[in-house]
């Protein structure tokens, strides 16, 4: 059954457009299975398109993505990044959202990669209860055993519902994902 759903998840991949190709090292499967679940829910709820290939992370080659981090996050209990590019379906313009996906490990995992706004600050309210912290260019939030930076590139101020329609699509598809 669960050979049957992973085999679902990459085809469906496939067909809509992040096509979770490998650039670098294979990735564990279960894992890329699931944060592959993810990416085509949030490619389905938003209707954006992924651009080109899903670039995959793990432990050996993290450092190349986020540099200095990668030991914290390593020592966090880091599995797998997807780090991905959407727009837009039928966007010409030179704006897009990238979308980093880490799979954490745990609840706990995350919680140590990432400080939840507090309480009593507004921050970005998600499906689920999340509060996300937001800027300008940026929205970063954790669900369970996933964190998820979006950072707008090119064009910020005209990425804005795209950034907050992405990140509104992973948190609801991560809290459906299946544990690990």
């Amino acid at each position: 059954m669960r050979a049957t759903l992973a085999l679902i998840l990459v085809a469906c991949a496939v067909l809509a457009g992040c096509d979770g190709g490998e650039e670098g090292p294979a990735p564990d499967e279960s894992a890329q299975a699931a944060i592959t679940g993810i990416l085509d829910a949030t490619q389905v709820s938003t209707g954006a398109e992924c651009l080109g290939k899903v670039a995959w992370y793990d432990a050996e080659n993290l450092h190349q993505h986020i540099n200095g981090m990668a030991p914290q996050f390593v020592d966090a209990g880091f599995v797998l990044l997807a780090h991905t590019e959407w727009r837009d379906k039928g966007s010409e313009g030179p704006g897009y959202v990238e979308l980093d996906l880490y799979d954490m490990g745990s609840p706990q995992g995350s919680a140590l990669v990432f400080d939840e706004p507090d309480p009593g600050s507004p921050g970005l309210p998600l499906p689920g209860g999340l509060k996300a912290c937001a800027g300008d260019a940026m929205i970063e939030f954790r669900t369970d055993r996933y964190y998820a930076k979006l950072t707008a590139r090119r064009d910020p101020a005209g990425q804005q519902a795209l950034l907050r329609a992405l990140a509104a699509a992973v948190a609801e598809a991560a809290a459906q994902a299946p544990m690990q």
